[in-house]
């Protein structure tokens, strides 16, 4: 007497195998587009919060804070003695190794009072532009120096 065994069979679990593949294929360029969207995002919110981070040292510490931009690369120092010696409070972080995108801006520095506003006062609105391989996104400072909510409108 024959007993039958419960399982699958080869052309069963080729089947599965085949269609597990296909839907792979059909998610890797979504799923490229999600990584570059995520960088993006990531370096949006450094730079946002290196801005913040510049505004808050400059209030608490009574003395002026900048925030620099140079190429790809950004850091934040604020002056501790009357002599002008600076802190670097934000060490210097590059946009291109750590997000692959790179990062433009109207001012390559905006430096801060101990009120927190921006000194001078910016003559237009700061923007950071932050470019990746097939998408943008920015970062607005008003000519106070405050962030402004998403695409840079109040």
């Amino acid at each position: 007497m024959l007993r039958s065994r419960p399982g699958y069979t080869l052309t069963e679990m080729l089947i599965v195998v085949v269609m597990v593949g296909m839907l792979t294929l059909l998610s890797i360029p979504k799923f490229s587009g999600l990584v570059e969207r995520n960088k993006l995002s990531a370096a949006r919110e450094e730079i946002a919060a290196a801005i913040a981070t510049a505004r808050a040292a400059a209030v608490q510490k009574g003395r002026t804070a900048t925030l620099w931009l140079s190429g790809n690369q950004m850091w934040v120092t604020v002056v501790t003695s009357n002599a002008g010696a600076t802190t670097t409070v934000v060490p210097m972080k590059s946009f291109s190794t750590l997000y692959n995108v790179s990062v433009a801006a109207t001012d390559s520095a905006i430096t801060f009072d101990m009120r927190g506003f921006a000194t001078p006062r910016l003559a237009t609105t700061g923007k950071f532009w932050i470019v990746g391989t097939s998408r943008r996104d920015s970062v607005c400072v008003t000519t106070a120096g405050q962030i402004m909510p998403r695409n840079c409108s109040l």
